[in-house]
Order: C-alpha cells, then structure tokens, then sequence
C-alpha cells in the first residue's frame, strides 16, 4: 500500500517578498500621514507660541518684520518676509518630504512589479508587454490541461489500484495523494500557484457554509476570490461537495496568493470523478476475480 507523506508540504508559505509587496501601500500610507501630522502639529505650536507673545502678529504681519527701507531691494521688500516665516518653512519642507516620499514609493516597486514603459517625469521603467502575458496564459492552460490527461490516464488509474487494501480502497487516501500531486504541478514554472487543501467528512468550518451549499445545490465546485489579490491575510477559496459511497466529502482548497478560474474548477471536479470512477472499476474487478475464486473452489 503506498504511504503518502503530504503534511509537511500541505502548508502554503508567504515569501518576504510577497509580504514587502502588501506591506508597501501600508508603509507609504504611513508615511504620509507621519508627515502630514508633522505639519499640523508644528503649525499648531508655532501658533500658541505667536499668540502667547504677540497675539496681533497671530492675525497681522510683524511691524518688526516689515521693511521699512526705501532702498530695500524687492527680494527683501517680498521674497525674504515670506520665505523667513515659520509657518511658510513648515509647508515648504512638508511639500519637500512629500515630494521625496512620493518619489521613493514610484522608484522602489519597480523593482518587484513587472510594468512596461512607464514614465515618471524624465524617467522611464521597462517590463513586460501584452505578447508575454498571452503566452503565460497559454502555458499555464496547457499545464493545466496535461494534469486533467494525467488523472484520467493508465498511470493515474494504476496509482489508484495501489491504495487496494481487504478489496476495498479509501476515497479520501487516494484524493489526498492526487491534491499532493496536483499542488506540486501547481507550485511550479508556470503556474507558480500555492495553495493548501483539507478533505472534511460531512461538515465544513461554518465560514465556508455558504460556499458548500453553493456547490451542494450546483454539484459543482464554488469560487470565491478575494477583491485585493495583494492582501496576504485573506485567502481565496475553491470549494466541492463530493458524496460517494454514501459519504459525504468537502474538498476545500485555499491560498493567500491564488486565485482560481474556470480551468481550477473544472481540473479538481475531474480529479473527484476520475478518482470516484477508478475505484468503483477496481472494486468490481476485485468482487469479481472474489467470485471466480469462490467458483472454482467450490467445483473443485
């Protein structure tokens, strides 16, 4: 009987570049609100301060400040009472660090983003164009395609036979070594989709009961994709009811970067019924070569 070792693999994993890819937007939120608050708060002292020691300057220009020179140059009849006030430095460096936020988090996921052409004042970022994202599609229907050949193939259905034990063989042991198989094809160039699976007897976590009675009603597989494919705390869900042998089986599979298509669905309902096919295949052949066997001892 073969010996499946799929739950040290059955564990989906974030990289650090998957959580610098979410945090990003988080950091850069911060750091505008940093800033801006910088401002405020700068502001609001600078004015107690005003108000405490001269409170008409608060509301009115400084007589100390005004030019009263008529040789006075026009830089320090306009330019210098403007630039020297307090309050006008706070919002000229506030604009200052603004600017150079907004710059880092233009430059910086570049880096971990695949874009094309684009342009940010004199500067321009390549990556990659609509001809490679076709292909990708291309390459990741034609795996998918190969594993749907693979299920319903010889080799899938003499794996199966493996699983014989007393002329019986267990639905949920065979299923879980072909998820083990099909998320390793999963993980891989071109795919490069993780996920984890969990098989349940009869009921489900009660987050998921309303997907379940979606594909208990259907009898195919329910899809909920989160909105924000970024957002690394929230998973993606592909659920299937499944009864066989008067057992009733939920396959859930879920992921934190994955999302699932029309291919998903249909890929792991075939899985369901090849497998459900096979094994009532090999349990007749089974009760069959039993009663040959019983035939030909009782007429010898």
């Amino acid at each position: 009987m073969r010996k499946i070792n799929h739950l040290n693999t059955n564990k989906e994993k974030r990289t650090f570049f998957q959580w610098l890819n979410f945090l990003i937007p988080y950091f850069y939120t911060a750091g505008i609100t940093l800033i801006i608050s910088w401002m405020v708060i700068a502001s609001i002292l600078i004015g107690f301060n005003i108000l405490n020691e001269n409170p008409k300057a608060f509301f009115l220009q400084n007589e100390n400040t005004s030019p009263t020179n008529a040789s006075g140059t026009a830089f320090s009849i306009i330019v210098q009472p403007f630039v020297e006030s307090n309050f006008n430095q706070i919002i000229f460096r506030g604009i200052f660090l603004l600017f150079i936020w907004l710059l880092l988090f233009l430059t910086i996921p570049v880096a971990f983003k695949r874009l094309k052409r684009f342009k940010f004042l004199n500067l321009e970022f390549e990556v990659d164009n609509i001809e490679q994202a076709a292909i990708e599609t291309v390459e990741i229907s034609g795996t998918k395609a190969r594993l749907m050949a693979y299920f319903t193939g010889d080799d899938a259905s003499g794996r199966a036979l493996d699983f014989l034990s007393q002329s019986t063989i267990d639905f949920k042991e065979v299923l879980e070594y072909f998820l083990a198989e099909t998320q390793l094809g999963y993980k891989n160039h071109p795919i490069n989709g993780v996920f984890t699976y969990k098989i349940y007897n009869g009921t489900a976590p009660e987050k998921l009961h309303v997907l379940v009675e979606e594909s208990k009603e259907s009898g195919e597989s329910a899809v909920y994709n989160k909105i924000d494919e970024d957002n690394l705390w929230k998973k993606s869900y592909l659920i299937l009811y499944f009864p066989y042998n008067h057992t009733e089986y939920i396959t859930v599979i879920e992921s934190y970067s994955y999302s699932f298509d029309i291919l998903d669905k249909y890929l792991f309902e075939l899985l369901h019924k090849t497998i459900s096919k096979n094994l009532e295949n090999i349990e007749y052949m089974v009760a069959l070569t039993n009663n040959d066997e019983d035939t030909s001892v009782e007429n010898s």
